[in-house]
């Protein structure tokens, strides 16, 4: 299932190379396009929030008025709102998918792994708490269908589902408590977003603007073309027969009246332990010895753990090295492997060819050390972040060490000290030129 996985996306991203380019190839920045999407979300979310009615009478009333008196406003941010939602979604299982063909799960990757598994319920429980707040009768649908399902568990034995009897069982508490969860959970996500990323060395959390401004575009375009409304007022005195549905956040609701709640909680649960236990499940590669990185021009020996990639051990200990895709496709981080050797993942073949292979030439972002590795790349800044300058010094004195040797002692002039970096070299020009 991973090779065909793998197969899948090395065809796909090469397609879209040759549409975008490898600079702004989408698939490389799954994870960033996520995080701007939830501030995308987060945005028109608290703009809705200003004019929504948490009364139970006033609820689907406050919608309507935002969606249809503010059609150029509200109405698109509803819309925005809607949809931000569904691409974020989408977009994270793709890039859970892509972690996975890839075998990026295991060892330091695990913690990531485990908390995008924990992130992936937190927006679900965010997206399905969302449509509960209009109080139409797909609101109806889903607050029904949810206390059903949560009324297996032995902690609730059918009492929540008691609430929704009798249409004067609803009151306004239970919306001021379904806001305060839309507003909790989604902070929760921004938290849980802080820790996945911080512990992913080099992670960008911003896409570049040549994405992220046709992206919301096309947001704006398609809440123009195709805008988010609300269906009848819900009605607990009859049961909803037709649904505009969202197969992306409501699939599992759909099932359980097809499968029933044991089966889809031993499906939904099964699934998630599963997907938990993965970074520790069979077959497992590669051995536990930590390698050490010698890089070169900054003259910095690193340690690169386990399933660490050359890329990821060298911008853990800041070195700055240059990369973008991180995934095989751009080329950026290429370098040369002057002692040692190295296992590489897939690459698109155009940005590596096999005279530079042989060459020693290496991508450092699917590059991982098999033995202690010594590596050289072109460094966009000098290291240490010097630049050259030119001093004016004069001689305040000279030693003669051997017969062909000087020890010749300079006073740099002015107050700002002279700055080095180990490895430097400095050139000594004399008033004729020499």
């Amino acid at each position: 299932l991973q090779r065909l996985l793998r197969w899948l996306f090395m065809h796909a991203e090469a397609v879209f190379n040759r549409a975008f380019g490898d600079r702004l190839n989408p698939l490389y920045y799954l994870g960033a396009i996520v995080f701007y999407l939830f501030w995308i979300v987060a945005f028109t979310g608290l703009y809705l929030y200003v004019f929504f009615d948490t009364a139970v009478s006033g609820a689907y009333a406050s919608v309507e008025a935002l969606t249809h008196q503010q059609r150029f406003v509200g109405g698109i941010m509803r819309s925005v709102h809607r949809y931000a939602s569904d691409a974020m979604v989408v977009l994270m299982l793709i890039h859970l998918v892509r972690h996975f063909a890839f075998g990026r799960m295991r060892g330091f990757r695990s913690f990531s792994w485990l908390t995008g598994i924990a992130l992936i319920w937190l927006v679900y429980v965010s997206g399905i708490n969302g449509y509960m707040l209009p109080w139409d009768k797909l609101a109806q649908f889903v607050i029904v269908a949810s206390f059903e399902w949560l009324d297996w568990l032995p902690s609730f034995g059918g009492t929540l589902i008691r609430n929704f009897i009798y249409p004067e069982s609803v009151n306004d508490r239970l919306f001021s408590l379904l806001s305060f969860i839309h507003i909790g959970f989604p902070l929760g996500v921004l938290g849980l977003l802080w820790v996945h990323t911080q512990r992913a060395p080099g992670a960008k959390t911003n896409p570049p603007r040549s994405i992220a401004i046709p992206f919301t575009i096309a947001l704006v375009v398609l809440s123009i073309v195709k805008p988010a409304v609300s269906l009848e007022p819900a009605d607990l005195a009859s049961a909803p027969v037709e649904l505009a549905f969202d197969w992306f956040y409501l699939p599992a609701l759909a099932l359980l009246y097809y499968w029933g709640p044991t089966v889809l909680w031993a499906v939904v649960g099964g699934g998630t332990l599963f997907m938990l236990a993965l970074p520790w499940l069979p077959p497992k590669r590669g051995s536990k010895v930590i390698r050490h990185v010698a890089v070169r021009p900054d003259n910095r020996i690193v340690p690169c753990r386990p399933q660490e990639t050359v890329l990821e051990a060298v911008l853990r200990e800041d070195i700055k090295m240059p990369y973008d895709c991180r995934n095989g496709g751009c080329g950026q981080c290429k370098c040369t492997v002057l002692y040692g050797d190295v296992e590489l993942g897939p690459y698109q073949a155009s940005v590596l060819s096999d005279e530079e292979r042989r060459a020693g030439k290496v991508l450092a972002c699917i590059a991982m050390p098999l033995t202690d590795v010594e590596v050289e790349y072109e460094p966009i800044e000098l290291p240490g972040g010097l630049r050259p300058k030119t001093w004016r010094a004069k001689v305040v004195s000279m030693a003669k060490a051997a017969e062909d040797v000087m020890i010749v002692h300079l006073a740099v002039e002015g107050d700002e000290p002279l700055l080095f970096y180990a490895g430097q070299y400095i050139n000594i020009v004399m008033p004729d030129g020499v």
